[in-house]
């Protein structure tokens, strides 16, 4: 039987193993993990299928997952299944296997709430091997190993308990554990040559992988200590019993330094001693070589052991062996060996590493849970900012770090606030010009806008009706004056009275027509400029007293009058600066203070706001005109720029959900 790998065997293995270590992270259900858990136990032992059942006492096998989902069944499976599962002892975990190419294994799992136990067996059938088809000794081997572990950690798994956790502690499926698992020798043996006998092949593999499943054993028990100082102590007394040492120290990074933190059968030690202080230099001087040092070294040795020296001399040791144990990224505490006997072989060495590998984590992981909890904060801080500030995500870290700064910005920056208001050009002095009697409209001589000086003829009505009442005004008096005298001269008092009142009548009328002439031309009473008024396409329109004309405006004596609405009135007051531009220049700004608000609003065109007075702080230019608007912005202090942007959205959501 051929006992030599095959390359593509190995490739399955490794390929297997790393599929079973991704399992350590596995967060599903025991339902979901069971597929992929013989999914890698069929890959690494090359087996055509691989079933998981389970039973109970005095309850038959039933099937709860196997390998392929989707197989042809066949009777020979159930046949050997049913044989091999009668052959295997219920109790301790035990491999049987028979000469069809099958092997069964068969656990008791304690259940959940003291129920009875459950059973498990894992069937493993045609393994792929030499040309009898049955299975070698390296693939029964590492069933024993694999097998036997995996049993009992989905076993517990099944309970959602931490020692799932083995299989990420534990590292087996790395590269070097699955090679020697599968048949590599540690630390550079040879492989079996391809002539070797099976007799000589199959018992070597066997003990290396019994060897590595007491290895890993011995990783679950040191992994169920509920505590950092029980599992450093159960490590120390576990090594210097498996390795024949006189004392196993551990010490603890904390820094660039390492603390002693347990030694092996000794509960309490003196840290500050000069023996203490000597061994945590020789463990430090492992941390900075970040290698397995051993002394004395072998003469080819580039390794400095002045510090192992130092300590060997003066507790008179034989020989110290130190390694250094990988946490998450990097080295999280130092083991030290001292045995009088004599160095480690290399397979001791090997064992050594791979048990620093499988226990590294769990004691990193305890050490972390049982501080106290500023330290186990601090801790997951740092973690937190090393997961943050380092090389991972750069695009997302960018963005989310240009986002923090713009909203940085936002809030701490600070933004002068102006409050909106639209303004218009008013006038002191406004006349309103009316017809100063009935008549027709005969001459106008300005348009709206016009400047015009004082006394300047603006409107001029049709006098030719009232020329022709002045004659007949005038007719009536002269005859009544007549008659008035002719009544005096004939002493006839009662008429002469009469005739008299008739004149003093007739003159009246005569003055009413005469002062509508004089007024017949409508004059500016004082310099200004047209605001309303359009006549000239009303030339020849009668007009009846009292009907308004024109509407000049004073322009030595005006104001700028704003409108600001109601919701931002509480930001501003008298006093409060700002500036306006014209809707014609928008471009031209220029600066005004608030001279006046009215205290009462005012509705109109559906919007309320107040009226307020603002004083130019300047003279006014000489194009403007009352009656010219624009917009203004009326300064409200500093307000953050994230304010600015958002005030109005804020103030409208809590008026309409009214919070």
């Amino acid at each position: 039987m051929q006992t030599d790998l095959e390359p593509n065997a190995t490739d399955s293995t490794a390929a297997a193993g790393d599929q079973l270590a991704a399992l350590a992270n596995y967060e599903g259900t025991a339902e979901t993990f069971w597929p992929l858990y013989l999914q890698a136990l069929g890959l690494a032992l090359s087996a055509r299928r691989v079933l998981l059942l389970s039973s109970g006492v005095g309850r038959p096998w039933q099937a709860r997952a196997q390998w392929p989902a989707r197989v042809a069944d066949s009777s020979e499976d159930a046949d050997w299944t049913l044989r091999l599962l009668d052959q295997v002892a219920v109790g301790a975990p035990h491999v049987e296997r028979n000469g069809q190419g099958a092997l069964a294994l068969t656990m008791q799992v304690p259940t959940v709430g003291g129920a009875d136990a459950q059973v498990l067996a894992l069937v493993v059938l045609r393994i792929g091997a030499g040309s009898g088809g049955e299975a070698s000794g390296w693939q029964e081997a590492s069933l024993r190993a694999w097998a036997r572990l995996a049993v009992s950690v989905p076993g517990h798994f099944t309970q959602q308990t931490a020692i799932k956790a083995q299989l990420l502690s534990a590292k087996l499926t790395s590269a070097a554990a699955v090679a020697d698992l599968v048949g590599r020798a540690p630390d550079g043996a040879a492989h079996p040559t391809p002539g070797a006998s099976d007799a000589g092949a199959q018992p070597e593999s066997a003990e290396r992988a019994e060897r590595l499943h007491q290895l890993l054993q011995l990783a679950i028990k040191l992994n169920l200590q509920p505590h950092f100082m029980q599992m450093a102590m159960a490590l120390c007394n576990e090594l210097a019993l498996r390795f024949a040492c006189d004392r196993v120290s551990l010490g603890w990074v904390v820094g660039p330094y390492v603390r002693l933190t347990a030694v092996s059968h000794v509960e309490k030690f003196d840290q500050k001693s000069a023996a203490s202080r000597a061994l945590e230099a020789a463990m430090e001087e492992a941390l900075d070589q970040d290698a397995v040092l051993v002394y004395p070294g072998a003469p080819d040795t580039r390794a400095v052991l002045r510090s192992h020296q130092a300590y060997a001399q003066s507790l008179g040791s034989t020989s110290l062996t130190t390694v250094p144990l990988a946490g998450d990224d990097a080295v999280s505490a130092v083991v030290c060996l001292e045995r009088q006997s004599g160095p480690l072989t290399p397979n001791e060495l090997w064992e050594l590493r791979l048990a620093a590998q499988l226990v590294s984590h769990g004691l990193t992981d305890l050490q972390a849970r049982d501080r106290w909890f500023g330290a186990r904060w601090y801790t997951a801080a740092r973690r937190q900012a090393t997961g943050l500030f380092g090389p991972k995500h750069t695009a997302l870290k960018l963005t989310a770090a240009a986002s923090l700064a713009l909203l940085c910005l936002l809030v701490l920056m600070p933004w002068s606030y102006r409050v909106d208001a639209s303004m218009a050009i008013r006038s002191k002095d406004l006349l309103f010009m009316p017809a100063p009697f009935d008549g027709y409209l005969r001459t106008v001589h300005v348009d709206i806008g016009d400047q015009v000086a004082e006394q300047t003829v603006l409107v001029e009505l049709d006098t030719r009706d009232l020329l022709l009442e002045e004659s007949m005004a005038e007719a009536d008096l002269l005859r009544f004056s007549r008659e008035t005298e002719k009544a005096q001269a004939a002493r006839q008092l009662a008429d002469m009275q009469i005739s008299l009142a008739r004149q003093q009548q007739s003159a009246a009328k005569l003055d009413l027509i005469r002062y509508q002439l004089q007024n017949a031309s409508v004059r500016a009473p004082f310099p200004g400029v047209v605001i309303e008024g359009e006549l000239k396409k009303n030339l020849g329109a009668p007009v009846r007293k009292g009907d308004l004309l024109l509407k000049l405006a004073r322009t030595v004596d005006t104001y700028l009058e704003l409108e600001i609405d109601q919701a931002d009135i509480h930001e501003v007051a008298v006093g409060s600066q700002g500036e306006f531009a014209l809707v014609g220049k928008p471009e031209e700004r220029f600066a005004i203070t608030l001279e006046r608000i009215d205290p009462a609003a005012v509705t109109r065109d559906g919007r309320t706001f107040y009226v307020a007075r603002a004083k130019l702080e300047g003279n006014f230019q000489s194009n403007w005109r009352p009656g010219m608007g624009g917009s203004a912005k009326i300064d409200a202090g500093q307000r953050s720029l994230l304010w600015v942007m958002t005030h109005r959205t804020v103030r409208f959501l809590r008026g309409f959900f009214w919070i």
